[in-house]
């Protein structure tokens, strides 16, 4: 006795398939002419089919079975599924699925598959199903669920309007994408790569990049794993003690003031601050520092600063998230856009975990330029592990084509790392101790001057800041 297999109609041996090569996979659509059911009387037909897999030849054998069944055109079907497929464990498989093998097809069924009659054929099947006791009743659009889970998506990357991230830097990211598979992965879009995005772009063969999204609005693959690392690297940079060197006037605060030196380096909890009307209240420490990395921007200066802000976390995230309301702590703000918005829910899991994760276009103008600043940035916001406060990191993203700035008429610079850390206060709600990181790139300060400007800005920040509450 055989297995015969029904494929799809594109894929039979004597037809040309009018589907591109690097759409020989997909998902599996129960109403879509890729389906070949043979019906009888009544409405009812049955389907054994396949379907191929990343790049394979759809005449050549390999696909993959799903198995065999009654299919209704409405309502309850009987399904017999193929055992669970084991190629690359990192695609998704239907994992509700329990039979343990296809039904096996006699030689005057083979018969009926091939042009016969199906009578003969669903009376036989709905008998073996019987006797093998695998009958399983499942809802019509669960099975489409489940085989929409066994395909590889089909791959939709449109690089020309994707942004991408630079990763090279950042050591927590692992992504289960690895070369070696049977399934072809795409530079960018499944793993970094060192391409550059553009031309534009010096290539350097130590740095990598990924795609933040498809170009059509949704997230590459690869994107949760980079922005997850990315938050990780931004916490540990901020908390790193030995990346950092406290300036003279911070040396002060803090051979004077006892709270603040068991505050500045606290990783979790609610933190003890100086009290709502102490001298100490308005300090702000600052340190300077640089990432030993070796690669792009490792020759910049950066800075740290700490600081209290008498208003709750979630108001300040709020206000940082708040395109409207950028102008009121940056009177340099020429305003600021969403370029793309990836997810936008802190309560509830998504690709990016509990997070807001969007892309932003700024711009300000500075005293004396004549060109303004622009700014086209990642943040991610999420809560802190210990549920005590909020982490929002940022980062500067490049268009694979340059249209967000075609105008010549501002610079583009670049935040390389920026980390909030804002924490919760121990015995008021009110307030909020934050630490902010901000390594910048600008083509408009020269490097003799840059760790003077941050230092400063880093000051001034938390004074606009203080001035809102």
């Amino acid at each position: 006795m055989g297995k015969t297999k029904l494929i799809p109609r594109w894929a039979r041996k004597g037809r040309k398939s009018k589907r591109k090569s690097n759409e020989h996979f997909g998902v599996v659509d129960l109403d879509a002419d890729s389906v070949d059911p043979r019906r009888e009387a009544g409405g009812k037909h049955v389907v054994i089919t396949s379907f191929p897999l990343a790049g394979g030849d759809p005449n050549a054998g390999g696909g993959l079975s799903l198995g065999s069944g009654v299919f209704p055109e409405n309502g309850p079907v009987l399904f017999h599924p193929a055992p669970p497929p084991t190629i690359c464990s990192n695609w998704s498989t239907a994992s509700n699925f329990s039979g343990s093998g296809n039904i096996s097809i006699s030689d005057e069924e083979e018969n009926h598959l091939n042009g016969g009659s199906s009578r003969g054929l669903l009376k036989s099947m709905k008998s073996k199903s019987k006797d093998i006791g695998k009958e399983l009743k499942v809802d019509i659009l669960s099975i489409k669920k489940d085989i929409a889970g066994m395909a590889r998506v089909p791959i939709s990357f449109v690089r020309k309007k994707s942004l991408f991230l630079r990763t090279a830097d950042l050591v927590n990211l692992d992504h289960p994408y690895e070369e070696g598979t049977r399934i072809d992965l795409h530079p960018h879009y499944h793993r970094p790569s060192s391409d550059t995005p553009h031309d534009g772009v010096d290539h350097d063969p130590k740095e990598e990049w990924v795609a933040l999204d498809t170009g059509e609005g949704t997230h590459a693959p690869v994107a949760p794993y980079a922005v997850d690392a990315l938050a990780k690297s931004g916490f540990d940079s901020a908390m790193n003690r030995s990346m950092w060197t406290l300036n003279r006037p911070s040396e002060k605060i803090l051979a004077r003031s006892a709270a603040w030196s068991a505050a500045i380096w606290q990783m979790k909890g609610k933190v003890r601050v100086p009290p709502r009307g102490s001298a100490d209240e308005n300090d702000v420490l600052v340190w300077s520092g640089n990432f030993t990395h070796g690669l792009y921007g490792s020759d910049l200066p950066t800075v740290r600063a700490e600081g209290v802000v008498n208003m709750a976390p979630s108001a300040l995230v709020d206000l940082l998230l708040d395109n409207s309301r950028v102008y009121e702590y940056n009177k340099m703000s020429l305003g600021r856009d969403d370029v793309l918005v990836l997810q936008d829910d802190l309560e509830n899991d998504g690709p990016f975990g509990q997070s807001i994760t969007k892309v932003v276009r700024s711009a300000s103008k500075p005293p004396l330029v004549r060109k303004s600043l622009e700014f086209v940035t990642l943040m991610h916001v999420r809560k802190l592990e210990d549920g005590n406060g909020y982490l929002i990191v940022s980062r500067a993203v490049t268009q694979a084509e340059e249209a967000i700035n075609s105008d010549g008429k501002v610079m583009r610079s670049e935040i390389l790392m920026g980390v909030n850390i804002i924490r919760n206060v121990e015995g008021d709600n009110n307030r909020a101790i934050m630490i902010n990181v901000n390594h910048i790139r600008s083509p408009m300060i020269p490097m003799m001057i840059a760790k003077k400007i941050g230092l400063s800005a880093a000051v001034g920040f938390f004074t606009d800041l203080r001035a809102l509450c």
